[in-house]
């Protein structure tokens, strides 16, 4: 499954296509978040109270239907804001510079999956600032229609091989209640959870979402 694609260390060349990767990455988890908010209780007990509401002002059938489609629209365009906000603070920060982030700094490294030309995956790895153990794994991605192929497995052993080399003592990292194939992915490589987070902002109260923390202990 893996035999045409290459692992490699992050290069210059390779800053828009990272970029681009991660953003599409984000953008890739709007339907499954839109499925997973359609479900909860809570937001069908906004879609009801909608409905009732436009009806007690509208006295139709059609438009009180019509109100919630509209409402149901206005929902997914903020929540398209909400993760544009995350693509724009991320491209802001260590993707802005990633040799600087990564490449020049110590004991931090970036890696990328090629495949005929194409960046199709990428990983990095920064140490944890105040730890001598630990070094946290950052922005991995595989593009949608790689995914499956054990690229994203392979660059999390990178990053293991990595900070082992190096003498760590674990791999740390965080994700959102959404990314259900990055939690089945780390807990089947080994990761343990270490505790969890409510994510306040409204978005996270209403999604009743939280940021989980796992780590990987390795073994010298």
């Amino acid at each position: 499954m893996m035999a045409d694609v290459l692992i490699r260390t992050y290069e210059s060349r390779d800053y828009d296509a990272v970029r681009a990767l991660f953003a599409r990455g984000m953008v890739d988890y709007l339907p499954s978040t839109c499925k997973y908010l359609l479900r909860l209780r809570r937001v069908h007990l906004i879609i009801l109270a909608s409905f009732i509401t436009f009806y007690l002002v509208f006295r139709s059938l059609f438009m009180s239907s019509l109100g919630v489609v509209a409402l149901l629209a206005g929902g997914r365009l903020l929540l398209i804001l909400v993760f544009q906000n995350v693509i724009n603070k991320a491209h802001k920060k260590d993707l802005q510079n990633i040799e600087e982030s990564y490449m020049l700094r110590q004991n931090a490294c970036f890696w990328v999956a090629e495949t005929n030309g194409q960046v199709v995956g990428m990983v990095g790895v920064q140490p944890v600032p105040g730890s001598c153990y630990d070094v946290v794994l950052r922005r991995l991605s595989v593009a949608k229609d790689h995914q499956h192929k054990g690229i994203a497995t392979t660059l999390c052993r990178h990053v293991v091989d990595f900070a082992r080399h190096r003498g760590y003592k674990h791999v740390t990292l965080n994700t959102s209640t959404i990314q259900h194939a990055a939690h089945k992915l780390y807990l089947n490589m080994g990761f343990r959870k270490t505790r969890s987070k409510k994510i306040s902002n409204f978005f996270g109260r209403l999604a009743k979402a939280s940021i989980t923390y796992y780590s990987y202990d390795i073994q010298t």
